[in-house]
């Protein structure tokens, strides 16, 4: 039998049951004046690539300022290239320079305090550049730091050896920052800063600068991880590359008779054929530098036919080769 429903039941049937309420859209913010366009991961493998270029940057510096100096990343970060150039001091010692197969453009920053530490210590102070006034750099120091930059230059182009050849070119120095025109004001960049320590520098920065149009092209490489963790070689491939690499390299081989203190006015005095007392005896051996270290004591002596020649007589032990010094 047919059940007769009311006007109210008919209109229940009818009425749509409600939807269940939807998830609220997840809202990111955007930043249209600072856009992404470098994400998360490759920042990461960009930073993990410049870990790399810490480690020799610090390995540069230390043999140039002949003291001990630490060099860490400080942070990676996106940022308009006219806010980066703001960020510089004026006068720097900024140097731009092209990077292949990009073609592209770069800046390489390094902080005053640095650059004068540095000079300071080229020529034989202790390394500080606290109270100095921020001014111009002469002619003599800008040869200083040119011949620090050409390592760390070198180091830039080892650090993305694995990841891709990269070769440097036409590095120019510019002591005003505002003159380098290496992308537009309002491009995107990526910038490294490496913080710096030494006994007398605390917390000064070396500054790396890609625009995004020279990075782009090695964007797609920074997502494949095989070039972050390579599967070691054999102990006897390694000597063997090692030895390949050795072969052709060629060090600087001086040997020491003597050395002796004189003052200026002496050196003015000296004439051909004056003669120089050295505190060494004539048995005993001269000290043989490699590349400028102590390495062996050898005597000297002359063939029949006036060549002049050394006969090892040992190596110099660790411990007695802080005695000699190093030879520049």
């Amino acid at each position: 039998m047919a059940k007769i429903l009311s006007q109210e039941e008919i209109d229940a049937k009818l009425t749509p049951e409600p939807l269940p309420a939807a998830d609220p859209p997840i809202v990111s913010p955007y930043d249209f004046k600072h856009p992404a366009r470098v994400n998360r991961d490759q920042l990461r493998a960009l930073e993990v690539l410049h870990d790399h270029f810490a480690r020799l940057l610090a390995a540069t510096l230390s043999g140039a300022m002949r003291q001990v100096v630490d060099v860490d990343t400080a942070f990676v970060d996106q940022t308009t290239y006219a806010e980066f150039i703001m960020s510089l001091s004026n006068p720097a010692c900024t140097y731009s320079f092209t990077v292949g197969p990009t073609t592209g453009r770069m800046v390489l920053d390094v902080a005053m305090p640095v650059v004068f530490a540095a000079v300071d210590r080229a020529f034989g102070g202790p390394g500080i550049s606290a109270g100095m006034d921020p001014r111009q750099l002469t002619a003599i120091e800008m040869g200083v730091i040119n011949r620090i930059a050409k390592g760390m230059i070198e180091n830039l182009e080892a650090c993305w050896e694995p990841l891709q050849r990269v070769v440097i070119s036409d590095v120019e120095l510019e002591t005003n920052p505002e003159f380098i025109q290496a992308t537009a004001a309002n491009e995107i960049v990526v910038l490294l800063a490496f913080e710096v320590n030494t006994a007398h520098v605390k917390k000064s920065l070396i500054s790396l600068c890609y625009p995004f149009f020279t990075l782009e092209p090695l964007l797609p490489r920074l997502g494949q991880r095989s070039w972050v963790r390579r599967h070691p070689a054999k102990t006897e491939e390694l000597v063997r590359d090692n030895r390949l690499r050795l072969g052709p390299m060629e060090i600087p081989l001086v040997a020491e008779l003597g050395r002796v203190k004189v003052s200026l006015s002496e050196v003015e005095k000296l004439r051909a054929g004056d003669v120089v007392r050295l505190p060494a005896r004539a048995a005993d051996p001269a000290v043989v530098y490699l590349g400028g270290k102590p390495k062996y004591w050898a005597h000297p002596f002359a063939e029949e036919n006036g060549e002049l020649k050394l006969q090892l007589a040992g190596p110099i032990p660790a411990h007695e080769q802080g005695r000699y010094g190093t030879l520049a």
